[in-house]
């Protein structure tokens, strides 16, 4: 065969390579075209090979060719090397997000639940070619949380089948396997995919109950009073609701992991009380907000209940002179000091506001209470007990009536199994304040206590600045040629020189 025929199938062959380099980098999915066109190049070496054997026969008998040989050696030992190195990269990767407001991290609840999960999880992305790069984005962000995050594709159009025995019916989705359980979603978000792992990792969905008949917060209502707002917002983070009248029931369901009685505006009967007594010895978890009421003496009969465990829910208004709310003159005090030690409050970072707020209070000798948020010291604050002064908005501090501040806004009690959450407000998390998220999360928080889901518990609700970076088709290019092209073909050309002129040495 003539050189310059060889020369010719020998530039074809190394560019064949290189082309093979680049679909292995750019469509790492497109397996059969990739293999054909590696097989296609060694064929073509092979061939080049055979027809020239004469000559590679001296070259392989040539102390350039045993040169050569251990250069080849060295190169594949240090690529071993560094695809172990890389495969170590890859299992404890660390990056780090310079985005404004952390917009391409996961949040510290969904880092927090990672790292409760014990075991191997699979992620399924079933979708077109094309979507499939924008939900892998999604799923590898879980996996640099948990490295035995698993991550599969299987292409929608290519393979039907697969798409129905897995039960999906729209695409692209999503499924999330751990041990034999598994869920498979469609709206693919960080919420989402975390909500998934939270209801295939536990047996049950905690049950909450919300009392009823008494004038409480109507969680189905989406008036402005009402609590649709709370209701979505709990069940999104995977809780049942449901509703419990306790006059119509003379004890609470077993299935009850929490009772929330949230502002009430009736009393309870005696033997409702018994029932909530009675449920919290049991091991119960209680959640109650009381708010203050000016035209009798409040809800006696749950204040009792409290003061039985040692709290003293008062049947006044906090006024505080220094953190309130606009316009308020301090009657919508805002939380800015919170306990740092508890869970619920634990690196808390914002402010909620409480529209009329009665004062928690602990007795001399409680045990097992928690103050999670105080208002400032006297005489800025103080709890207003005269209802003249009130509605004339005109309060000022009387000494043997009014009580001093600092005065406490929440109080958590833990003793053993028993648990209890109190507030001196329930309006705050009502769909009128629906814009003001810190309130929600505070909520969300201490029911994730009460619950006990403290891997839950998060703080972090980043406001995104969105700045996306727009690149056309011809700066994709460019980026393609220079990075998988031209940049190891000059590495190549380079190498060659190199090597020629060692030959002349």
């Amino acid at each position: 065969m003539k050189s310059w025929l060889i020369t010719l199938f020998g530039i074809l062959n190394f560019l064949l390579y290189l082309v093979v380099i680049g679909l292995w980098i750019s469509i790492p999915g497109e397996v059969t075209l990739n293999l054909f066109s590696t097989l296609a190049g060694l064929v073509l070496t092979t061939g080049l090979i055979l027809s020239n054997r004469k000559s590679f026969a001296q070259f392989y008998k040539s102390l350039y060719f045993k040169n050569f040989a251990g250069a080849i050696v060295s190169a594949f030992l240090l690529f071993v090397i560094l695809g172990f190195v890389n495969f170590l990269a890859y299992k404890n990767a660390v990056v780090w997000d310079v985005t404004k407001n952390k917009r391409n991290s996961l949040t510290d609840q969904t880092a927090q639940l990672l790292k409760e999960v014990e075991g191997e999880v699979q992620f399924t992305i079933f979708s077109l070619k094309k979507d499939y790069e924008l939900i892998r984005s999604l799923a590898e962000l879980y996996r640099l949380k948990k490295n035995d995050i698993k991550i599969g594709f299987v292409d929608a159009e290519l393979s039907p089948q697969k798409v129905r025995e897995s039960g999906v019916t729209k695409v692209p989705s999503l499924e999330i396997s751990f041990g034999e359980r598994k869920r498979v979603i469609s709206e693919l978000s960080e919420l989402s995919v975390t909500n998934a792992l939270i209801k295939i990792t536990r047996k049950t969905d905690p049950t909450i109950y919300f009392s009823v008949g008494h004038g409480e917060i109507d969680i189905t209502s989406n008036e402005n009073e009402g609590g649709s707002q709370l209701a979505k917002l709990l069940k999104s983070n995977t809780y049942s609701l449901r509703q419990l009248n306790l006059r119509e029931s003379s004890q609470i369901p077993e299935d009850a992991n929490v009772l929330v009685v949230w502002g009430p505006k009736e009393g309870f009967f005696p033997n409702e009380i018994n029932a909530l007594k009675s449920f919290i010895e049991k091991g119960g978890r209680l959640m109650l907000a009381l708010d203050p009421d000016f035209n009798s003496k409040g809800q006696v009969e749950l204040m009792d209940l409290l003061r039985g465990y040692g709290a003293i829910l008062s049947n006044d208004l906090v006024i505080d002179r220094i953190k309130h709310a606009n316009g308020s003159k301090g009657t919508v005090p805002v939380i800015h000091k919170f306990d740092s030690n508890h869970p619920i409050t634990k690196g808390f970072d914002g402010s909620v506001f409480l529209p009329l707020t009665s004062s928690v209070q602990l007795e001399t000798e409680s045990t097992g209470w928690t103050l999670l948020g105080l208002s400032n010291q006297f005489p800025a604050a103080w709890g207003e007990t005269n209802r003249e002064e009130i509605l004339a908005m005109d309060m000022t501090y009387t000494e043997g009536f009014d009580h001093k501040g600092p005065l406490g806004y929440i109080a958590a009690f833990e003793e053993e199994n028993k648990k209890l959450l109190v507030f001196g407000n329930s309006t705050f998390v009502i769909n009128t304040y629906r814009k003001f998220p810190k309130n929600f999360i505070l909520f969300l928080n201490s029911l994730n206590w009460l619950a006990g889901e403290e891997r839950l518990i998060a703080f972090n609700t980043p406001v995104i600045e969105d700045r996306p970076i727009f690149m056309n088709k011809h700066q994709i290019g460019i980026i393609f040629y220079f990075t998988v092209i031209f940049c190891p073909l000059a590495l190549a050309i380079i190498a060659f020189v190199l090597y020629k002129r060692r030959q002349k040495l």
